[in-house]
């Protein structure tokens, strides 16, 4: 497709020596907004002069069929003349991924690739625990969106980010993985719960009595358009003023308060 990408700023490379952070974000159903979130939270820890930060997707579902992260992006356009690092074949085949990075707007993308789809990778657990411990980075923010082992990789992260989406349909469906979640979040694990989608419609006397929550953070419902917009840019949806103004509030204070350390 013939998109349009600006860069508007080159990369600069630090080095930095800090404990590492792994940060989960999954969602308890489909669609909840997990993948987005985890964009948004990887993109203000990138202003975060103090380390460097990696967008992890963590994905053992590898089909043609699904969307990629690398697609929505247009990593195609970023990295046009420089190798996109695939870690996922790296670590497939044993190699050591360590120093292998993808750094693009002060983010290291860590992500599965067309070419990894079209080769028909199989992604095993031990892979993917591989992956989440030797990539590299300082904070390793992990999108745990589309996963079937996904309760294995939360219990080796250091906080959980659970998005909810609040209609009730969605809710039901995800009421098993919720319980999970909160089975963690009983063994000692930090757990912060955003709901995703927040609007005027929602009973929140009945999300309340459902979702059972002693305190959560809010992202308002917003526009399908713009999300259109940032992918015929080729951006992170939060690089779009009219997202980010709903939204930065609200992810700086989940840094700061919760995952900041």
């Amino acid at each position: 497709m013939e998109r349009l990408f600006l860069r508007e700023k080159t990369e600069d490379k630090s080095s930095y020596i800090v404990e590492k952070q792994k940060v989960g974000i999954t969602g308890i159903s489909k669609g909840a907004g997990a993948s987005f979130i985890a964009m948004s939270i990887a993109k203000v820890l990138s202003h975060y002069e103090d380390r460097r930060v990696t967008y992890l997707e963590v994905n053992d579902l590898v089909a043609s069929n699904v969307s990629l992260i690398y697609d929505a992006i247009g990593f195609d356009k970023r990295f046009k003349s420089r190798k996109f690092e695939s870690v996922y074949s790296e670590v497939i085949s044993g190699s050591n991924i360590k120093g292998k990075t993808n750094f693009d707007d002060k983010i290291n993308w860590a992500l599965i690739t067309p070419e990894d789809i079209k080769n028909e990778i199989k992604v095993t657990p031990i892979d993917m625990i591989r992956l989440i411990n030797n990539v590299s980075g300082d904070t390793i923010v992990c999108d745990i969106a589309r996963c079937q082992h996904a309760e294995d990789y939360l219990l080796d992260m250091d906080v959980i980010v659970c998005v909810i989406d609040p209609i009730p349909s969605a809710m039901i469906a995800g009421f098993p993985f919720l319980k999970e979640i909160k089975r963690i979040e009983y063994r000692g694990k930090k757990i912060v719960w955003v709901i995703n989608k927040f609007n005027s419609g929602i009973n929140k006397r009945d999300m309340h009595s459902f979702l059972k929550l002693k305190d959560y953070y809010k992202i308002p419902a917003l526009e399908a358009e713009d999300f259109y917009s940032a992918e015929y840019n080729c951006k992170v949806p939060y690089e779009m003023s009219n997202i980010r103004d709903k939204m930065k509030d609200t992810i700086e204070k989940i840094i700061t308060k919760e995952l900041k350390t």
